[in-house]
């Protein structure tokens, strides 16, 4: 940090000219006569029209170009999603059992080819624009990078957390994987930092270039490492943990599907197989699993229905059911079975249930092909075999489609060649791909808001429609209007997903992200030549903005319908670190190579002249003192934020969601995190060669500023919504019943099991609640779930007990617990004011004088707000739930946040006036001018 301080002072007495400066000697902007982009302008008579028209018309440019890659960006996610999505049959050594495992592993899939689908745009922009730039340094492509990770690490996740119900919550499942994504994300903007301003300052060589880029891959291989519990003491696979023999061996089928019962299984005695009868964990619900992991059934010419059965072992006792679905692998669904979706349910005693399945004709020459039935979602207390194919969250029953006219096939040479075609390309799975490619290109041009619809009936917020299709709105129909000149084309050129496990479309929708970014760079730096605004401002607001708004909306809808937040934050984190090592490594590898074989041209010595006496075989110069500047303040909001989150796993149970209050503050501090970066960002590209003490200073008002308006909207933010968060954290009133609520799970964490309330002294529980009030259920509190006061026998809640016992991890909700995001320093004359009233107020108050159960069902409060400093009552703490008839009228909303923001105005001014002073002594320490300016030569 020293040595970038002073490169800025450097920078500020004029040692290193400004980029913009030198391509003004060497070319015509692109908005003037003779300048050129890529592709645009398309007439030399544009530069003669009218400004305004033109600033108009490439600002609705821009943002129609990125509609175009939210559109194919979608297709995009939909050719990695298949490829991905592949699997295959494996033996495992230890068992020599054959299971279903993935082709690709989860995290490192979401970390590469996830990773490049979401920062394509963002990634592409930077080698574009470094490829079409001579390999001299862009002044879009670094900022889109670091604007991008500060859109997608403030924004994205402030609308995550707060679009989660309250008081719902989603943890992140591999903590371990986010720590290492989070950690690389920081060490990737640091690492900027250094090689930018430190290491060689404005200059890249080879092996810092080098190294940026091989961080991608140590990246992947720890998360990988991380993924599979290596740094939490395994060194396999959770997923592929096998210790004991199988239940049943694929030998154990000898009779047809259609024909086998319970009894065919039972050759093992009572009890089932002994592996079952030796587990210490017996489940008495039961444990769901078909009766062998492969199956063989054969198909002719005509239909077959057959039933497969599923068998529950262990234990019968309640009613269980699980959901089932069907998923092709070479066979296809409607050309070799019909893939149908369902639930089964198991009564109590029940040991068996079956899954129908209708199997399609096939050709002469066909060959066998394979799908599978899959079983998951149980519930009932029914669990899963956790020996069988699919572990303990599934269960994968595999099943081969033989042609049972196979011996016809040899009779004819044609039939031959047909079966050869079919085994190279699968012909099903080409017709497939054709009828799927016909109804993209149909839906492109009819089908409106289908893309925004969910299967299930449910909007994106998780509201249900009644299972009806919802209509179209007059916005829908809008939006698909102007969407159809992108959408039919696209439809038209790029092949479908199902095509070759999904790399055509991958490849042609790379090739489209590729076009329409080098026209997205073309627009950004028309609109920014006629609006005479820098292109690093442009690059970081509007070009940062548009590539990450499809990744805002698919984040939401994840985190919305996804069990756990790895979706939408561990993604967040991946993505920021692969935008640095690949949207900066590649193409600064690929300048400094570029570079160090061309050596120093005349146009590199006319660009860059002071840079010829030190390196006179030239080099690849990056000037770093808008992009160091905003890399460091992006940085700090990001320790800020990831530092929340970590916070909000520890004490709320979850990143995302939670109660009204935190999930509110924690959406408003994220977002100011965003207009500090951007503010701060914005300021130092206007300001230019501004000097160290004016940086210093900057930073320090940002912080006042971020603390305050916090501080401010999060009163308001209490105040307006304490009343509707209270109606929707008020637990049922009445006795609970423990065993639905241990039934009940939340989204993201299993809700700890709710225990009998603890036995309370008799004479304690007659001093504290009225005789004769019964049924009066638990008071609404705030807190993690599973917390809750104290119950007296007949119901009653006890308050001003002499001993309170907390439940573990709970905590009385304050606006202090609330503004835990607060910042600065806390203003010592308030503090000293509000705690002298809390000393002098007793530490227990008496019991509330419970008048009638009439007024304890209307409101009355059951247990008060703890006061805390940042609070704006200035009466002392009280426990009463009764206001004094003594006590003088409370003051309006509005009086009282005057009178809080006139109280601490001195505090603000001081404190900005000593940032001020101490800016001005650096200042004068280093040489620099009063507020910043560079002294005169």
């Amino acid at each position: 940090l020293p040595s970038l301080l002073c490169h800025q002072v450097r920078y500020a007495r004029g040692r290193l000219p400004s980029r913009a400066g030198m391509a003004a000697e060497l070319e015509p902007k692109i908005c003037e006569p003779g300048g050129a982009g890529m592709f645009f302008p398309l007439l030399e008579a544009e530069h003669h029209w009218p400004n305004s028209l033109r600033v108009g018309m490439y600002i609705a440019a821009l943002l129609y170009l990125f509609l175009g890659v939210a559109i194919i960006a979608d297709k995009f996610m939909q050719a990695i999603e298949a490829i991905t999505s592949q699997k295959k049959r494996v033996r495992q050594k230890s068992t020599g059992r054959i299971v279903t495992v993935g082709v690709w592993n989860a995290t490192v899939a979401n970390l590469t080819l996830m990773a490049l689908g979401s920062s394509a745009p963002e990634i592409l922009l930077s080698i574009i624009e470094t490829v079409t730039g001579n390999f001299h340094s862009g002044e879009l492509g670094p900022g889109v990078i670091v604007g991008s990770a500060a859109f997608n690490l403030f924004m994205i996740i402030a609308v995550c957390v707060y679009s989660i119900p309250s008081p719902e919550t989603r943890i992140v499942k591999d903590d371990m994987v986010f720590i290492v994504t989070a950690i690389f994300s920081m060490v990737a903007y640091f690492w900027l930092v250094v090689i930018c301003s430190i290491s060689s300052p404005d200059v890249i060589d080879l092996w810092e270039a080098a190294v940026t880029l091989l961080m991608f891959p140590v990246l992947v291989y720890l998360s990988y490492l991380a993924d599979i519990g290596y740094f939490s003491g395994g060194k396999a696979p959770r997923a592929a943990s096998f210790h004991q023999q199988a239940l049943w061996m694929e030998d154990d089928l000898a009779a047809p599907v259609s024909a086998l019962t319970r009894d065919d299984f039972r050759h093992y005695g009572p009890g089932g197989h002994p592996a079952l009868q030796s587990t210490e964990a017996r489940n008495p619900s039961g444990i769901l699993s078909f009766p062998a992991t492969t199956w063989e059934l054969s198909a002719g010419f005509e239909e077959r229905d057959v039933h497969v059965p599923v068998l529950r072992m262990d234990g019968l006792e309640g009613v269980v059911t699980c959901k089932y679905r069907m998923e092709g692998r070479s066979a296809m669904p409607g050309y070799d079975f019909v893939a149908t979706e369902g639930e089964l349910e198991f009564a109590h005693g029940e040991d068996r249930a079956f899954v129908p399945l209708r199997l399609l004709p096939k050709r002469l020459g066909e060959h066998s092909d394979q799908f599978q039935i899959i079983l998951e979602h149980a519930w009932g207390g029914a669990c899963f075999d956790p020996e069988g194919d699919g572990g303990e969250s599934k269960s994968l029953l595999t099943i081969t489609i033989r042609n049972e006219n196979e011996d016809l096939t040899r009779l004819s040479t044609a039939m031959r060649a047909t079966a050869w075609l079919d085994g190279v390309f699968n012909m099903d799975a080409l017709h497939f791909c054709v009828a799927s490619w016909k109804d993209e290109i149909k839906a492109s041009v009819l089908e409106v808001g289908g893309d925004d619809d969910d299967d299930d009936g449910n909007d994106s917020d998780g509201s249900s429609d009644g299972g009806k299709a919802k209509s179209p709105s007059g916005s829908d129909y809008f939006m698909h209007a102007i969407a159809i000149p992108w959408k039919l084309p696209f439809a038209v050129l790029v092949p479908p997903a199902s095509l070759a496990s999904g790399w055509p479309c991958f490849a042609m929708s790379l090739v489209f992200i590729g076009l329409l970014t080098c026209w997205v760079i073309d627009f950004a730096e028309l609109f920014g030549c006629c609006a005479n605004v820098r292109n690093e401002i442009t690059a970081i607001t509007l070009v940062a903005l548009g590539t990450s708004m499809p990744d805002l909306f698919a984040s939401k809808q994840a985190a919305c319908k996804d069990e756990y937040a790895d979706a939408s934050i561990v993604n967040v984190t991946g993505s920021n670190s692969v935008n640095v090592f690949l949207g900066i490594g590649v193409p600064w590898v690929m300048s400094s190579v570029y570079w160090k074989v061309v050596g120093a041209t005349d146009e590199w010595k006319l660009r860059y002249k002071e840079f010829v006496p030190d390196y006179p075989n030239g080099a690849f110069i990056v000037k770093s003192g808008d992009l160091a500047f905003g890399v460091i303040v992006f940085s700090l909001g990001a320790f800020v934020a990831l530092t929340v989150l970590r916070v909000r796993r520890n004490k709320l149970g979850g990143e995302l969601g939670g109660p009204y209050i935190p999930k509110a503050m924690t959406a408003l501090l994220f977002t100011l995190l965003w207009f500090f970066y951007m503010g701060l960002s914005i300021w130092k590209i206007t300001a230019g060669a501004a000097s160290l003490g004016s940086q210093l200073f900057a930073i320090f008002m940002g912080i006042c500023v971020l603390e305050n308006v916090m501080l401010v909207l999060g009163v308001a933010a209490y105040i307006m919504g304490g009343r509707s968060s209270s109606k929707q954290q008020r637990e049922p009133k009445g006795d609970i019943d423990i065993e639905s609520y241990n039934r009940h799970v939340t989204l993201g964490r299993p809700t700890p099991p709710l225990e009998p309330p603890p036995a309370v002294p008799e004479q304690l529980a007659q001093a504290s609640s009225p005789a004769g009030l019964r049924g009066a259920g638990r008071a609404a509190h705030h807190g993690r779930a599973g917390s809750s006061p104290y119950a007296g026998a007949n119901g009653a809640t006890v308050y001003g007990s002499p001993i309170r016992p907390r439940a573990s991890g709970s905590a009385p909700m304050s606006f202090t617990n609330a503004a835990m995001v607060c910042l600065a320093v806390k203003r010592f004359k308030a503090l000293d004011r509000r705690f002298s009233t809390v000393r002098e107020a007793p530490l227990l108050a008496a019991p509330p004088p419970w008048e009638s159960h009439h007024h304890l069902m209307h409101g009355r409060p059951g247990l008060q707000r703890d006061n805390s400093f940042h609070s704006l009552e200035e009466s002392s703490v009280s426990y009463s739930p009764r206001p004094d008839p003594h006590q003088q009228p409370q003051r309006s909303v509005a009086g009282r946040v005057v009178d809080y923001v006139g109280r601490n105005a001195v505090d603000w001014a001081a404190l900005s006036a000593a940032g001020l002073a101490a800016a001005q002594v650096v200042d004068l320490q280093s040489g620099g001018g009063l507020m910043g300016g560079a002294p005169s030569m």
